[in-house]
């Protein structure tokens, strides 16, 4: 799986606005503040926070006092939801490795489980994890979680 730009800097404000629902209560973050602290120009911001606004995972509202902010709380939103709407698919796979006749081929079933192992990863894990200050034994039990899953298909 390969993260672009335009994902890492989503998932940087993601975390920067999980930090913000639980000190500040999820006030509204104007673009220009958020590229600051995410050290992306504003225009940028714009592009990547559009895709999660019309998704519902952040709201947004215009005028002095506006910007954006999480919709829902950070708990409720996955990783897997996050990167879905700023990459598309979460781990493409070549096409012959999902057809019928790739049934028996051991590739084709490799990929597949690799596939669904990182899915199940990321829709499991919410964005919380996103945000700096997590408390290190949460950290350290969903590193152990992620290790399980992966040597389960290892």
């Amino acid at each position: 799986m390969r993260l672009t730009t335009k994902s890492q800097y989503g998932l940087r404000v993601l975390g920067d606005l999980v930090r913000n629902w639980r000190e500040d209560g999820n006030g509204y973050l104007q673009v220009g503040e958020l590229a600051g602290r995410c050290d992306t120009s504003q225009k940028y911001l714009e592009q990547v926070l559009l895709p999660l606004s019309h998704a519902g995972i952040l709201e947004s509202k215009r005028g002095q006092r506006g910007g954006y902010r999480l919709n829902r709380a950070p708990e409720d939103i996955s990783l897997a939801e996050a990167l879905r709407h700023l990459e598309g698919l979460l781990m493409p796979i070549p096409k012959w490795a999902d057809e019928t006749d790739a049934e028996h081929s051991q590739l084709a079933q490799v990929l597949r489980k690799v596939r669904d192992s990182i899915r199940s990863i990321l829709e499991n894990t919410s964005i919380v994890v996103l945000a700096e200050g997590a408390s290190e034994s949460e950290a350290k039990e969903r590193s152990n979680e992620a290790i399980e899953a992966l040597m389960y298909y290892i």
